[in-house]
């Protein structure tokens, strides 16, 4: 039988170390039930918006121009819609700045404050094809040509009177908050594992046996790997369930254009975030030797944590504003940020590409800084050590 090459030996090594976390951690009750009912709480909140917010009113909507009649007719056997009619588009516009109708169909366009649901949007756009077909074939003759042309009908272009700032309604900023408190939960609990493993390694000198046959980075690197599997999992199940409910209740449709991929583009965003955060911790919590001084050099990355979910708070209400673009580009704040951002509102792909590079490079810092300060302070026993001490000391 051949020798182990050193490569396979040290892959072997960072293996076993990832292998024990998801034994330990990841196949205990506590974690397994903790998942159970993070997974039901998630399905629970897809589904709510369909449980209470059914809403049977009708749709309050005004018409005017020629095709007025037709589209009325369009609407009232779809079902669903007040419908008033107006003499002229500016008494019609005037309808919708003075809330007296949500939208309102005019001149080939449709008007709105702030927009309207995409359900609705749909059926007043089908409305709209369909009324147009009818008013052109009655006005056409009976040529071929003249029937071609009746039925090629231009898209209805839709116009907003005021350009929203925020979410456009409760689901988008309802879909928005479910994923930044996601996120925040889902880095924020192995980061504070990661931390405290290395702290009771290193408080038990269990690690100086490990580390007679292991390097330092492959016991950084397995719990890591193996607490951010583990996490991995979590996640990729909670966004399973939370489409699979929405698709199940017909309420994916309702929700902003963008969300899936956002959703999905999210398990990319926090591999990202986790890789930054989860070495910082690693790095940080070997400079204690007691699990009561854990929080103090812990505080840093929790703060950052906090202000990363805050700040995604605030996008919610102003997306496109230019403090929302620069956090969701600026790393460590952009792990949160961007994909929130990317749930409700379109963002443009330099931006989103930019904010991946950013903290992609941010990540590889802090996988070098955190490996450095685990390797020069593990072994280290006795008070706290400082940072700048830290980086100081010889590997």
């Amino acid at each position: 039988m051949s020798a182990q090459t050193p490569q396979a030996s040290r892959m072997r090594g960072l293996l076993l170390v990832a292998g024990r976390e998801i034994r330990v951690r990841g196949l205990s009750k506590a974690n397994l039930i903790s998942l159970i009912v993070t997974v039901v709480i998630v399905g629970v909140l897809a589904a709510l918006p369909s449980l209470i917010g059914g809403d049977d009113s009708d749709e309050k909507i005004g018409l005017a121009g020629s095709t007025a009649p037709a589209m009325q007719a369009q609407l009232d056997a779809m079902g669903g819609f007040d419908i008033t009619i107006y003499d002229s588009a500016a008494e019609a516009e005037q309808a919708v700045e003075d809330e007296t109708v949500e939208a309102a169909v005019t001149d080939g366009a449709l008007y709105s404050l702030d927009g309207v649901a995409n359900e609705v949007e749909t059926k007043i756009d089908a409305a709209w094809q369909a009324a147009s077909v009818q008013t052109n074939l009655a006005a056409a003759g009976l040529s071929d040509q003249e029937i071609t042309g009746a039925l090629t009908v231009q898209p209805l272009e839709f116009v907003t009177l005021e350009s929203a700032s925020g979410v456009t309604g409760p689901l988008d900023y309802f879909t928005g908050l479910i994923i930044s408190i996601i996120m925040f939960m889902m880095l924020m609990t192995p980061v504070q594992y990661i931390a405290m493993g290395v702290v009771e390694e290193k408080s038990s000198r269990i690690v100086e046996i490990l580390l007679t046959s292991l390097k330092p980075w492959q016991l950084l690197g397995g719990k890591v790997i193996g607490l951010g599997v583990i996490s991995l999992v979590n996640l990729v199940a909670m966004i399973a369930v939370g489409l699979g409910v929405s698709a199940a209740t017909g309420m994916l449709a309702d929700l902003p254009p963008g969300t899936s991929s956002a959703a999905v583009s999210t398990i990319g965003w926090w591999l990202l975030a986790f890789a930054l955060f989860g070495t910082l911790a690693g790095g940080v919590g070997s400079l204690v030797s007691r699990q009561e001084e854990s929080g103090s050099v812990l505080t840093p990355l929790i703060m950052s944590l906090t202000l990363s979910y805050l700040g995604a708070i605030f996008l919610l209400n102003a997306p496109t504003s230019t403090f929302a673009e620069v956090l969701s580009i600026v790393p460590p704040f952009s792990g949160i940020a961007m994909p929130t951002r990317m749930a409700i509102a379109e963002v443009p792909a330099w931006q989103i590409v930019l904010s991946g590079v950013l903290l992609a490079l941010a990540a590889g810092g802090a996988l070098a800084l955190g490996s450095q300060l685990y390797k020069r302070s593990v072994l280290y026993t006795g008070s706290r050590m400082k940072l700048s001490e830290a980086l100081r000391r010889a590997a």
